[in-house]
């Protein structure tokens, strides 16, 4: 399977303006070609992955709405299902898979979600298990699965060693802010052997960001 971490991230990159600010603030600054181009690709995956956070501050519909292709399956991991039963993930009619642990399953919004015809899988004890939920996927199908998290969801992805491919949609703006979330937040890495290496792959300057892409940058067997 790959999987690809695609994001709107300023020069410093910050994805925000703000802790607990909606990142949709930055699409002001794209145009609808731009937008084209997100939900192009949106139409080019089979599943696209958001953390609780984004379903929270900014109430995503997840779906390809400019271009001529599929909709991606949403799936939106979370340890304890905390997120509104308004959601629109859970109100609209596109497939969506909510992914949680053992912890979530005592929780009322198990049956709330299948109410609205919504799957839950269950993938490890107090957090998530993400190589145990990707397998799951896999055994599904589907083949390319583009995350569009927060810096908490990202990290678990690079941490996890999951991570293909990046793509970044760079912004030519300075935001700043020391608590602001990033790319990749978490514990990050204090050992330079630990941390998970890219190549780059594509460098491509637009009207109003620098599109880049990097590759997961393997070991390989001497």
């Amino acid at each position: 399977m790959k999987v690809t971490v695609f994001s709107q991230i300023s020069i410093d990159g910050k994805l925000t303006l703000g802790q607990g600010n909606s990142s949709k603030e930055l699409f002001e600054l794209f145009d609808e070609e731009d937008m084209r181009f997100i939900h192009q690709f949106r139409g080019e995956v089979d599943a696209i992955m958001v953390g609780r956070n984004t379903i929270v501050t900014d109430d995503p519909q997840l779906t390809n709405r400019y271009g001529n292709g599929r909709n991606p399956v949403r799936i939106v991991p979370t340890s304890t299902l905390d997120f509104p039963e308004s959601a629109k993930v859970l109100n609209t009619p596109q497939q969506t898979i909510i992914a949680t642990t053992e912890r979530g399953r005592q929780s009322q919004m198990v049956d709330r979600i299948h109410e609205c015809g919504k799957e839950v899988v269950f993938a490890g004890e107090e957090r998530v298990d993400f190589p145990q939920l990707f397998a799951s996927l896999a055994e599904r199908g589907m083949q390319h699965v583009m995350v569009e998290g927060g810096g908490q969801l990202n990290w678990q992805m690079f941490d996890a060693d999951l991570v293909d491919e990046i793509i970044l949609m760079q912004l030519p703006i300075i935001i700043g802010g020391a608590d602001n979330v990033t790319l990749a937040d978490g514990e990050g890495y204090r050992q330079l052997a630990a941390t998970r290496r890219f190549q780059l792959a594509e460098v491509e300057p637009r009207r109003h960001y620098n599109l880049m892409r990097f590759t997961r940058e393997r070991a390989t067997c001497q």
